[in-house]
């Protein structure tokens, strides 16, 4: 590995790059790599010139993750002097003075570079290395440059069309309501980042997550799973919690596998966690036993492999407590999608795509299901609808064989007291799921 020089030039052997950036903030956020394709004036050819995780493919130029591009000068076209890698903070609302010091990697088959940009503060934007033309070959320049101008000064200096000159261009609006529909099958990965709320008050109820968007990388992990923070917890004015509150919630994972319509139910109960390496391919980290422990909301979550074959649903029994009070009493109950790199826990870290689902209408029933969680050419779909068994029915909620809701499953699981069963609460955890009802 060469070490180079902030603001050297090198002439290059080989035609095709691979550039990284790392620079993450101690809760582990990444940022965002970026590449501009530049003419001789110094501009874009348009805006498909601007590569980035909304646009993540140009001429030559192809964004791997939001840390990684991947440059063939080869296939740059001719009119193109020179290709420009930056990284932005702003998509996580801080500065390069507030990460770690990035260091940029520049490899190819011939050679290995890198070098550490310094004297970064309160810039948002690093002009971080650019491929430019020199006679027949190419140089790289190590440019290790902030640019305090922030990503949409950036963009209209360099031709790149930006609406509102107040909001970046690499950084989308918050994600509008999806479709009521599923997304079309489509080839494009979307690397916008997932940030979504969903609530009894919201017009839509279904989320999506682009699971394509890690490219292969084994260290991107997906868990679904339920917090919440307990009966009398206490708020401060801006929402965050000051003390948790008591009361336990049971959490199963019913998952329908679509080829063979066999359900089997994942739950943290000892003999019934699942596994990684068979459908349906998740783990349950383990019943929770309450809220408070460590100052931290009570979770009970599984770890998942993402399949294309099958159906989950997070079903709540709320019958501990003597089943008394509907599920919202439990304190901002909430099911929790996380998708992302993983992070020192082996979860997914702070920058990681998320989908929150905040549930409960007051309806005192034994079993709610909170979220439907499907996969489809590679789109992950989150149905936030709350649904609630029969009152004072015991029966689990389960999907049929086309994938529909089920109130009352024909000899499907009924719950049951955990104390009086040794700590297995439902009377069976696999089997078929009927056909839909006539």
């Amino acid at each position: 590995m060469t070490e180079i020089a902030k603001g050297s030039k090198t002439d290059l052997r080989g035609t095709q790059f691979t550039v990284r950036i790392d620079s993450t903030q101690q809760s582990g956020h990444n940022v965002d790599v970026a590449a501009t394709l530049l003419g001789p004036s110094g501009k874009v050819r348009s805006d498909a010139d601007f590569v980035f995780f909304n646009n993540p493919a140009g001429a030559g130029v192809t964004l791997v993750s939001d840390a990684v591009v991947e440059v063939d000068l080869a296939r740059v076209p001719a009119e193109v002097d020179r290709v420009l890698v930056t990284a932005s903070t702003e998509a996580i609302g801080t500065t390069f003075g507030a990460v770690a010091a990035p260091t940029v990697h520049v490899v190819s088959d011939a050679e290995t570079m890198q070098f550490r940009p310094s004297g970064l503060t309160t810039e948002t934007v690093l002009q971080a290395v650019a491929f430019y033309r020199r006679g027949q070959g190419w140089r790289l320049d190590a440019v290790g440059q902030g640019y305090s101008g922030g990503l949409a000064a950036f963009a209209a200096e360099h031709g790149i069309d930006v609406d509102d000159p107040g909001t970046p261009p690499a950084v989308p609006a918050p994600p509008a309501p999806p479709a009521a529909a599923p997304p079309e099958p489509t080839s494009t990965i979307s690397f916008s980042k997932v940030k979504v709320a969903l609530t009894k008050d919201s017009p839509e109820k279904k989320a999506t997550i682009d699971l394509r968007k890690s490219q292969g990388d084994p260290s991107w992990v997906l868990t679904v799973g339920l917090e919440w923070d307990g009966r009398g917890a206490t708020y401060d004015r801006n929402g965050q919690v000051k003390r948790f509150g008591k009361g336990d919630l049971d959490v199963y994972f019913f998952c329908r596998n679509e080829e063979t319509n066999n359900y089997v139910v994942i739950s943290g109960e000892k003999g019934h966690r699942g596994s990684l390496d068979a459908w349906p391919f998740m783990h349950h980290d383990g019943d929770s036993k309450g809220p408070g422990a460590r100052s931290k909301p009570a979770t009970e979550q599984v770890r998942v492999r993402p399949q294309e074959n099958g159906d989950l649903l997070v079903n709540v029994y709320q019958s501990v407590d003597n089943g008394g009070g509907a599920i919202n009493t439990f304190g901002k109950p909430r099911v929790a999608i996380r998708y992302g790199r993983m992070g020192v826990d082996g979860l997914p870290g702070p920058d990681a795509d998320e989908v929150l689902v905040f549930i409960g209408n007051d309806e005192d029933s034994y079993w709610a299901t909170v979220a439907h969680v499907d996969v489809q050419d590679g789109i992950l779909t989150v149905d936030g609808e709350t649904r609630y068994s029969e009152p004072g029915e015991e029966c689990m909620p389960g999907l049929d064989t086309a994938g529909g809701w089920v109130r009352e499953p024909k000899g499907g699981p009924v719950g049951r007291s955990k104390r009086a069963n040794k700590g297995i609460g439902l009377t069976r955890y696999a089997g078929k799921c009927p056909p839909p009802a006539k």
